[in-house]
């Protein structure tokens, strides 16, 4: 027997401190919920957790960012609803105006309400906010950052965790002038004292470029009105041909021919018509004005009176009234192309969500504690802990025999 070396004792303080370690990692388990609590516990399963997790979040915000491009979405889609509805009650009023039984007096009332409605819808147009935001503005283009898209104000939506799942918005400028403007892309007084417009026109060359007029339609619609508005003139006769020559790759135009000379286009009926056609060619003509009366912001589109008396008053509203028929058709296209991004917002925040979800619960199935399993492993080290407790207790008690030896 021995005394310097007890090595039952050893050993059940060894097997004492290892169900001890055990335990306290148990307790640590069951206490968090995470079976990874350090990097020592499963270093690959914490680096596949920690990236899952930053997955996550970006997943979590990309789906509050969405629902925040929607809530933008119908703030816009909102205000024109009654843009729209104000351009319905316009299109009466022109329609009413174009009516034979009303005199100077009745119109110049119905041009009140008209002028009245253009004011309102101006207000909705530059008033509609969300946090700051005025998409519809005529400032639209001048955002907080400086960052503009051509001339309209682009929002870039971050839908996604990662760079490049973005969707971009671009602000519409839904005042009345902003309305005219994008559509009015053909001016009368582009073209010439001769009828030409040798520098070329962008407005004529985009609307061949998006299909929308052809070199024969032009050709057609301008030959047209010479003819039509020298057959009610008695002082001019057209004698011979005219021809209209255009280069769909710079938009000018060249009238020309036998027919058409200095006199004929001289007549002032005839430089009207001529300059009218031209001005119709985009389908948005600027109504007849008188220059003291002349507006800049979009009304020169809706004004049916005028202080010349030589004005067709009946042919000014008929004039208005296509022109807020465009105007309609243009709201209504970028109204949809707002209700087809709220759509795809729509699903895209579905999308956000399942795949949060489906992340969500492979982090779980990584990270977190498996209770039933931990707490069984935990009864185990207690009761070994315990078990160890009591013979390293034994193991200290076997050395007293040498005692008995040494009476």
């Amino acid at each position: 027997m021995v005394i310097q070396h007890n090595i039952p004792a050893t050993n059940a303080y060894r097997n004492l401190t290892s169900n001890r370690s055990g335990l306290s990692k148990n307790l640590e388990k069951l206490s968090s919920g995470f079976r990874i609590n350090r990097a020592a516990d499963d270093a690959a399963g914490l680096a596949i957790s920690e990236a899952m997790r930053s997955k996550i979040n970006g997943l979590d915000q990309a789906t509050a960012n969405a629902n925040d491009a929607i809530g933008l979405i119908q703030t816009e889609e909102g205000a024109l609803t009654e843009t729209h509805s104000m351009l319905q009650r316009m299109t009466t009023l022109a329609t009413q105006a174009a009516n034979g039984t009303y005199n100077s007096t009745s119109r110049a009332s119905i041009q009140k309400e008209m002028d009245e409605l253009g004011n309102e819808i101006d207000r909705i147009a530059n008033n509609t906010d969300y946090n700051g935001i005025k998409p519809l503005a005529s400032d639209s283009n001048a955002s907080s950052s400086g960052l503009t898209n051509g001339n309209k104000l682009n929002m870039t939506m971050q839908i996604g965790p990662t760079k490049g799942e973005v969707l971009d918005l671009k602000g519409q400028d839904m005042t009345l002038k902003g309305i005219f403007n994008d559509l009015d892309k053909v001016k009368a007084n582009d073209l010439s004292a001769t009828g030409q417009v040798s520098g070329g026109s962008a407005g004529i060359k985009e609307l061949i470029a998006d299909k929308k007029l052809d070199a024969t339609q032009i050709q057609k619609d301008l030959v047209n009105a010479i003819k039509d508005a020298a057959g009610r003139t008695d002082d001019v006769k057209i004698k011979g041909s005219i021809s209209v020559t255009v280069d769909s790759d710079t938009g000018a135009i060249s009238i020309s021919g036998s027919g058409f000379t200095a006199s004929v286009y001289g007549n002032a009926n005839v430089a009207a018509a001529l300059k009218d056609a031209y001005d119709a060619l985009d389908g948005v003509q600027k109504s007849t004005e008188d220059a003291a009366t002349a507006h800049t912001d979009g009304k020169q589109y809706i004004q049916i009176t005028s202080n010349s008396n030589d004005v067709d008053v009946t042919s000014n509203a008929n004039r208005v009234v296509k022109n807020i028929q465009s105007a309609i058709d243009h709201v209504s296209s970028y109204r949809a192309e707002l209700g087809a991004k709220q759509n795809r917002l729509e699903h895209t925040i579905n999308n956000l969500q399942v795949t949060s979800e489906n992340t969500t619960a492979a982090e779980s199935r990584i990270r977190d504690t498996d209770m039933a399993k931990e707490m069984a492993a935990y009864t185990k080290n207690n009761i070994l802990s315990q078990a160890a407790q009591s013979m390293l207790a034994q193991a200290n008690q076997s050395g007293q025999g040498v005692l008995s030896l040494l009476q």
